[in-house]
């Protein structure tokens, strides 16, 4: 990955830690050591084990399995990416996260906004 690459990242996980705390979660912040010990890149929303994706080019099915093999143990994959063109951050999470009774292998996708209500619900 190239340096301009690795600064767009590093921008858009940015953006979206902002964009929690202005929610009130106020312990979000970029996992800093996530490179060198792999991991997820969004701390601090625990349970939610989050992987922010800002790319040309959707690639939601490769993306999703990074997130998911980042979310050890408990915690719940959560996938935030920007449709390119557009200022809309879209959120993948496991169906059981809106409702138990679902299946945790299927995922739903919302709005950012969306995910917030439900971040707020699960969020310790």
């Amino acid at each position: 990955m190239g340096a301009m690459q690795r600064n767009k990242g590093r921008r858009a996980e940015q953006l979206i830690v902002n964009r929690l705390k202005e929610h009130g979660f106020d312990r979000a912040a970029r996992n800093l050591s996530q490179t060198r010990d792999s991991g997820y890149d969004i701390t601090g929303l625990e349970p939610f084990a989050i992987e922010i994706k800002d790319h040309k080019k959707l690639n939601v099915s490769q993306w999703w399995q990074q997130t998911t093999d980042n979310a050890a143990g408990d915690l719940i994959p959560c996938l935030i990416y920007h449709i390119p063109n557009t200022s809309r951050w879209m959120v993948q999470l496991p169906m059981s996260v809106i409702n138990s009774e679902l299946c945790s292998n299927r995922t739903v996708t919302v709005d950012f906004e969306d995910f917030i209500y439900v971040a707020r619900e699960i969020v310790a």
